[in-house]
């Protein structure tokens, strides 16, 4: 099916087209927090966080946020108020990371990257990420 190259390559398509990213975004994003869920070094990776990561793709109105509580994690769209920790990107920066032609950390530097939050949650948030994303790019070589 998708080896990673090819997950870089279905972002790569998708990039022109708002509704289908958002669409396939959502089903990545599903398909990491099943991972997460169900591989047990991964629960433990995500033991000690109790936060709520917003994260909002500001051009094209599309929000989502993860609570990570005791080694679990919940994903749903839309806003959540009591989120402790905030992100926003426009769709190519969230593109650029996704297919790792920029870091996040590089990205919050110039300027591209907006949060709200502290420091420690931001450092929580970036591994939480790199997890997300790396393990997303495991998962669709062994779909």
């Amino acid at each position: 099916m998708l080896d990673s190259k090819g997950f870089r390559s279905v972002v790569h398509d998708l990039e022109n087209n708002t509704e289908e990213f958002i669409t396939a975004l959502d089903r990545i994003i599903r398909h990491g927090v099943s991972i997460i869920k169900n591989t047990g070094e991964l629960r433990e990776e995500i033991i000690d966080y109790d936060d709520i990561y917003q994260i909002l793709i500001t051009d094209i109105n599309f929000n989502f946020w993860f609570k990570v509580s005791n080694g679990t994690i919940m994903y749903k769209k839309g806003i959540n108020r009591g989120a402790s920790f905030r992100v926003r990107y426009r769709k190519d920066i969230f593109i650029k990371i996704l297919k790792r032609e920029i870091y996040g950390t590089d990205a919050y530097m110039k300027g591209k990257i907006k949060v709200d939050g502290d420091l420690t949650q931001g450092l929580r948030f970036i591994k939480l990420f790199r997890m997300f994303i790396k393990y997303i790019n495991n998962g669709i070589k062994k779909l």
